[in-house]
């Protein structure tokens, strides 16, 4: 098994702040009903401002809890690789004006591995280069539903340029290997040249057993000292 070097998740945040406004729509419904005394019409018009904003962070809220089952069942699946990996989860990386929020960082003495994680129901379909690709959801009737969305490999891109800026500002002369995994029943019409797309979970532990690349080993310091440095970031 391998081992979890920093086991966390920005969701649990976004969960926990979606909640806090939650309460805080509750007490306006609340406060706005005990004015209808004062103001009946304007009271109503609050109150239906409220129910309307608290069905958005609800379903918010079940996007995110979506998203954080489907991490989670990520990081079980990398906790598979042998014992000589390293797995850091929700690394943060901050270089000026930019910054990358990384699902999965993987150290091995193969390389470094950076993987975003995907949980998604249905089809995905675009070019490489389009900045929003198109999920697609069919229904129980056959329906089909359309929603746009940025696009992974521009954003698992984006990532590997900040990881090799963060690894060569630190001294270690490595490259991040970049690996797009969609974690549920998902169509796949999408290709890559320089990213690695993975939707079949054997296949994510097989490739990055497997990934050798000429001229790339990392000794064991060198694997320390590179957890150890996304470590500190936090």
């Amino acid at each position: 098994m391998a081992e979890i070097v920093k086991r966390s998740n920005h969701l649990r945040t976004d969960i926990r702040k979606a909640y806090a406004k939650l309460s805080i729509a509750m007490t306006l419904i609340v406060l706005s009903v005990l004015a209808l005394q004062i103001s009946y019409y304007i009271s109503l018009l609050i109150i239906g401002a409220m129910i309307i904003w608290i069905m958005m962070i609800m379903n918010h809220i079940e996007i995110l809890k979506f998203g954080l089952q489907g991490e989670k069942e990520s990081l079980d699946l990398l906790s598979k690789l042998p014992k000589s990996y390293k797995v850091l989860s929700d690394v943060h990386l901050v270089d000026g004006k930019k910054s990358s929020q990384i699902d999965f960082v993987i150290i091995g003495s193969n390389g470094l591995f950076i993987m975003e994680s995907k949980h998604i129901i249905g089809e995905i379909k675009g070019r490489e280069d389009d900045t929003y690709i198109q999920k697609i959801k069919t229904s129980r009737s056959g329906d089909k539903y359309y929603k746009r969305m940025y696009n992974p490999i521009k954003q698992i891109s984006g990532h590997k340029k900040g990881m090799d800026i963060f690894l060569r500002k630190n001294g270690f002369n490595q490259k991040a290997f970049p690996v797009l995994y969609f974690s549920n029943d998902c169509i796949l019409n999408i290709k890559s040249r320089y990213v690695k797309i993975i939707n079949d979970p054997v296949l994510v532990i097989d490739y990055i057993k497997r990934y050798n690349e000429q001229g790339v080993y990392l000794a064991q310091d060198q694997q320390e000292k590179i957890a150890n440095a996304l470590k500190e970031l936090d």
